[in-house]
């Protein structure tokens, strides 16, 4: 079973952290590889410590992968995968933390 890894920093506003993870995610995969966390920061109007602190931990869990700039990573990709039902690599086996 795959759990996923919580951070004490998003408990208190989770649904709002949620939201801006995912925001994130939209805004990387219409502007496609390459986009700079400045960018995201322009173009979400989201606080920098915020951005930098959500964009840490979508990085640490494979949601977003650095190279020259930000790209979706393998897991974002895995969860393709699954929707359509095709194998593919499995994504990393995380546990839950708190």
């Amino acid at each position: 079973m795959t759990a996923v890894r919580t951070s004490k920093v998003f408990l208190g506003r989770q649904p709002a952290a949620v939201d801006s993870a995912f925001a994130i995610l939209e805004t990387v995969a219409r502007l496609g590889p390459g986009v700079t966390t400045r960018t995201l920061i322009e173009t979400l109007q989201m606080p920098r410590a915020t951005t930098y602190r959500l964009v840490r931990h979508l990085v640490e869990q494979g949601y977003l992968v650095r190279g020259p700039g930000l790209m979706l990573g393998p897991r974002v990709h895995a969860l393709l995968q699954a929707a359509h039902g095709e194998d593919g690599p499995a994504a990393p086996d995380v546990h839950l933390t708190r």
